[in-house]
């Protein structure tokens, strides 16, 4: 509501709103006849000018995504060190190349956004983390072609500075042809003067979830790659353990930059969440646990708290009727210490999922990590 109040507080804001409603509806009708429209979106007053792909500072990006009830993201403002946000809008359905919206694209958000001096880089997925979805539109050649002319055109129709691809558990046979398919995007934003990024695992042994990304050929292609380092152990993991330890994370970074991406292309993922382990009769489930929430219950629970340094994390843990929880807990401390790797590799900057999840002091410790990491 702050958004529209701010739009409509004068006469002059709301004859604007009418004359981009007009515009708004004849460019949707303008690319219905062209067979161009992509499913589920309304279309914004169209972009002019193209966009600086140059980033002056350390990149420092937050994701944002959806709650399950919600079809449309607010801006949640510009934290300090923040310069990127990546609200999750985008998931290219099906082998055709046909976009559908995670949640609804908003010309107020994009406005908001640069008012605040912030690029905005929306994630792209691809048939919900399917791999069969995903393997037919990397193995069609039109259908690639219409995705990327898709995005193009929607990246100008909302006046994005660029894209942030989100493609997980790819097939280790799909490498080739996922390379393929970023490297001929890559292409067409860049003619455009998009930005483009992409989102990586730590190099391992696993064939889907890591071994199909050919890292060094996809850096060539874009200009930053998101190293996700979380998930260490998983929401599915057998056994309870940290969601990112700082060794963990480290070894990630040494593994990708041998693999041939640039430090100047790498940005380095960190969590702001961790998981609340369960563990009864030696099996062990989880479920993810917020910031806030993680101090909350280590404080009603009176939980024994303990930093650990080999881990770079606090830990806690707790007995209820003969189940064990635990809690390998990230704060801003332990971002402190991830975020320092940014200046002791000279990486090119942080992507932070998520926003909203977080406590507002990680915001200051990021911020003086990156402009220590800039000197």
């Amino acid at each position: 509501m702050w958004l529209y109040r701010q739009v409509y507080r004068s006469q002059e804001g709301f004859e604007q709103m009418k004359m981009n409603r007009k515009i708004f509806l004849a460019g949707a009708a303008a690319l219905f006849l062209l067979g161009q429209v992509t499913a589920g979106f309304a279309a914004p007053q169209a972009a002019g000018g193209q966009t600086d792909r140059e980033m002056q500072h350390k990149v420092c990006l937050m994701w944002q995504q959806p709650k399950p009830e919600e079809k449309k993201l607010t801006f949640p403002g510009r934290p300090a060190g923040v310069n990127v946000v990546s609200p999750c809008w985008f998931n290219i359905a099906d082998e055709q190349g046909k976009i559908t919206p995670i949640a609804e694209a908003d010309p107020l958000y994009v406005q908001a956004a640069k008012q605040s001096g912030m690029k905005i880089w929306p994630l792209v997925t691809s048939g919900g983390f399917d791999a069969k979805t995903t393997a037919k539109l990397l193995h069609n050649p039109e259908g690639r072609e219409k995705a990327a002319a898709n995005l193009v055109r929607l990246a100008k129709l909302y006046e994005l500075d660029g894209i942030n691809l989100d493609f997980e558990n790819i097939s280790y046979r799909d490498r080739d042809a996922l390379t393929s398919f970023v490297t001929e995007l890559s292409r067409e934003m860049h003619k455009a003067s998009l930005t483009v990024s992409i989102d990586i695992t730590a190099p391992s042994k696993d064939p889907d979830w890591s071994m199909c990304y050919d890292r060094k050929a996809l850096a060539d292609q874009v200009d930053y790659v998101m190293l996700m380092s979380y998930d260490e152990y998983y929401a599915g993991s057998s056994e309870a353990g940290p969601v990112a330890e700082l060794p963990w994370v480290e070894s990630g970074i040494r593994a990708t930059l041998q693999e041939g991406v640039p430090k100047e292309k790498l940005l380095l993922g960190m969590p702001l969440y961790m998981r609340l382990w369960s563990e009864t009769n030696g099996k062990a489930k989880s479920r993810t646990l917020h910031m806030p929430e993680a101090q909350k219950l280590w404080q009603q629970k009176q939980a024994e708290r303990s930093w650990v340094p080999e881990s770079g994390l606090y830990y806690y843990e707790y007995t209820e009727q003969g189940t064990r929880y635990r809690v390998w807990q990230e704060d801003a401390r332990s971002l402190a210490l991830k975020s320092a790797l940014i200046s002791q590799y000279d990486l090119a900057g942080a992507a932070l999922w998520k926003k909203g999840v977080e406590t507002e002091d990680v915001w200051p410790v990021l911020a003086a990590a990156l402009e220590n990491a800039e000197r």
